[in-house]
């Protein structure tokens, strides 16, 4: 038998394995989460390629390879973006940013942003939000919502109902995602917050998940201090319960840079846009993307070639920056030189693969559109539209 002193031993043993491990896993994340804006870089510029390259090609088969790339392409971006959502989350690089604020703009953006979806998969999208006030972090709970939607949309059958809305209930507010479409059985319902944890189901249209959606939505709950419940059975449909605290002081006003449509844009022509982005992958893809818009485009690399064409009296009427620059300088410092130096407030548009609370703060504060990489041609070019649109009204 062993004396009480192995047995000691052998526990402090066992414990710094724990540790080592716990170590391990933790560095992993911390580097995967810190290597987003790189992981997200090279994805950013092959989009835009893709947008350029569809619009030059011609007949069907090319235009048919050219979409499978653009999928592919799409597929790709989402696993890293979860991933990274995962890593970040685990090495504790999510911060959440807690405030009074109503539910009712929320959900209907997050519906209106799905009905499309909706739509082509023949599904009845139903919102029923309610005026309330609650205390959580509103980006992180809309991608909370946005993840159940997804998978009540991805799981429910052609001319099926999937539904978002809330009820009140004493101190609480309950905000539910209802489908009726093909449910999960008892023995999985303690799994699929798992990560890479998928279900045997059909799937409309073959678009199977990645098995992360759940496991980031179970971590962000736990991080919000909110608490989610899941009622299921086979073939009759879902409902997951999210549960938050009701609150009776002023709300704050949330605003978030949503999807807009394109609209006519024969007036754009010719506007000037200065491009600052370090990469010439992604200053030349944008460039040249921008360009066939029929925008006038200037592209430079750094916060000196800005500062240099501003001495040389150039002007423009829009700037999209990358966030990280060179030599520690970022897209925040770009702007703020542009708009004193030409002493009035033009158009900025700050794009980042870091999406960290920090910077959403910091473009929130700085009253900055902000796009996360890889961004789709057809959002940044609504974006554009918008933006220099409400400058001229």
């Amino acid at each position: 038998m062993a004396t009480q002193a192995e047995r000691r031993q052998g526990d402090s043993s066992l414990v710094r394995k724990i540790h080592e491990i716990e170590r391990a896993s933790h560095d992993k994340s911390h580097f995967l989460a810190v290597a987003s804006h790189d992981l997200r870089q090279p994805l950013h510029a092959l989009g835009l390629y893709i947008a350029e390259l569809r619009r030059k090609v011609s007949g069907e088969e090319s235009q048919l390879l050219a979409g499978q790339i653009e999928r592919s392409v799409e597929a790709m971006s989402a696993l890293i973006d979860s991933l990274l959502d995962i890593s970040k989350l685990d090495a504790g690089l999510v911060e959440a940013n807690l405030q009074v604020f109503d539910l009712f703009e929320l959900l209907n953006r997050i519906a209106a942003d799905f009905k499309l979806a909706a739509r082509i998969k023949n599904i009845h999208l139903v919102v029923r939000p309610i005026h309330g006030n609650v205390l959580s972090d509103p980006v992180l709970l809309e991608r909370i919502l946005v993840n159940l939607l997804s998978n009540a949309l991805r799981y429910t059958k052609p001319f099926g109902r999937v539904l978002i809305g809330c009820r009140r209930r004493a101190q609480h507010v309950l905000i539910e995602v209802r489908d009726n479409g093909v449910g999960i059985a008892p023995a999985y319902q303690n799994l699929i917050f798992r990560e890479f944890f998928q279900l045997n189901q059909s799937v409309v249209g073959g678009e199977k998940g990645l098995g992360l959606g759940l496991a980031i939505v179970d971590r962000l709950v736990r991080l919000l201090g909110h608490s989610i419940t899941l009622h299921s059975a086979p073939c009759v449909g879902s409902v997951f319960t999210l549960k938050l605290a009701r609150v009776n002081q002023p709300a704050l006003i949330f605003n978030q840079t949503g999807t807009y449509e394109p609209q006519p844009e024969s007036w754009l022509a010719g506007k000037r846009v200065l491009i600052v982005d370090g990469d010439p992958t992604v200053r030349e893809g944008t460039a040249m993307i921008l360009k066939s818009w029929g925008y006038n485009v200037s592209a430079v690399s750094s916060i000196d070639a800005v500062q240099a064409g501003l001495l040389n009296g150039e002007s423009w009427d829009l700037l999209i920056s990358d966030y990280r620059l060179d030599h520690g300088a970022t897209g925040i410092d770009v702007i703020d030189l542009v708009r004193q130096y030409l002493a009035r407030v033009i158009p900025c548009i700050l794009i980042s693969g870091d999406t960290s609370q920090p910077v959403l703060q910091l473009a929130e504060r700085a009253g900055l559109h902000l796009l996360h990489k890889p961004v789709k041609p057809a959002r940044l070019r609504a974006l554009i539209q918008h933006t220099l649109k409400e400058l001229t009204h």
